[in-house]
């Protein structure tokens, strides 16, 4: 294959690379899988629908990300996290698709994000509610220092402060030489300069998801309600402030829902100290973050409306 990227998986693809994953897996179709606007995801479809599996395909120079989330999901299962995908395989760019690709269990059950809007607010409250506990499992997993995980951590920071100082002038600088808008630049790193005392409350670095939103958490229907069954796409885990975790999950999944916030926190197990402030500054930087790479992929209608939510960010406190 020439091309670095991967219009489609066929199912003659799926059934050379399920030889290997899946051996006596029986092909009978492949769908693509919502989400991913950098990857590609599939879900390979089999006679035996207990053998269906995912196969996640990276671009040509990502093999990085293939290893990245192999050893995210395995430090995940020995912390005895247990609603993660198996791993059944993968590849590098030599192998059948040309490119490197991911091959997982496919966890039962669908997305928080398809039901959500249609579940009653007992059961959305169970469902947060356990969402809190998986992502505080995930949290106890304690790093080294701070920074972008890959197979190491790049760049690492020695505080949550230092490391979100980074994070603002890289994103924030590429904001000012792509709009000129010097005044919103300064705004954002006078913001957080005044209140780098918040940073200061977090104790330790500890392995973030760093996507913790309802489109990656998979929940399933049973006779005792809804069970969150999976935790999926840890290919932007880092090392961190927990707070940073619970903020974009805040601000991608809650925006404000009290049902959903404070069964988050209660099976979380608390709300962290000074949340509110903290949730803002996080956001700042993290709403940065997604600015840079909606401009990288060339999102460019999201990115004014974008820039509104950082001036409202800022004039909130």
């Amino acid at each position: 294959m020439a091309d670095d990227t991967l219009t489609g998986l066929t199912r003659e693809q799926a059934a050379a690379i399920l030889m290997d994953a899946s051996p006596g897996a029986r092909v009978v179709g492949v769908e693509r899988m919502d989400g991913g606007i950098e990857t590609g995801a599939y879900e390979v479809l089999c006679a035996d629908p207990l053998r269906n599996s995912v196969v996640k395909v990276y671009a040509k120079d990502e093999g990085w990300k293939l290893l990245k989330e192999i050893g995210v999901y395995r430090l995940l299962r020995e912390n005895a996290i247990t609603q993660v995908p198996k791993l059944l395989g993968g590849a590098g760019p030599n192998g059948v698709l040309g490119l490197p690709y991911l091959v997982m269990s496919k966890l039962p059950g669908t997305t928080v994000a398809a039901i959500s809007g249609t579940m009653p607010d007992a059961e959305l409250a169970d469902v947060y509610r356990q969402m809190g506990s998986l992502l505080a499992s995930v949290h106890a997993i304690g790093q080294d220092a701070y920074g972008y995980l890959t197979t190491d951590i790049i760049d690492p920071q020695p505080s949550s402060e230092a490391n979100m100082k980074a994070t603002l002038n890289r994103v924030s600088q590429s904001y000012l030489d792509t709009t000129g808008d010097r005044e919103l630049y300064e705004a954002a790193h006078s913001y957080l300069g005044a209140r780098s005392d918040l940073f200061a409350l977090c104790r330790r670095p500890v392995l973030l998801h760093n996507d913790f939103h309802e489109g990656n958490v998979i929940v399933a229907q049973t006779p005792e309600g809804p069970v969150v069954s999976g935790l999926i796409d840890v290919e932007n885990a880092m090392a961190g402030d927990p707070v940073a975790d619970l903020a974009k999950t805040h601000s991608y999944s809650i925006r404000g829902n009290r049902v959903k916030l404070d069964a988050l926190f209660e099976g979380y197990g608390e709300a962290p100290v000074e949340w509110e402030r903290r949730f803002r500054l996080f956001e700042l930087v993290q709403s940065f973050e997604l600015w840079d790479f909606f401009r990288s992929v060339g999102m460019r209608d999201k990115l004014g409306p974008l820039a509104d939510e950082l001036r409202a960010i800022i004039a909130a406190d």
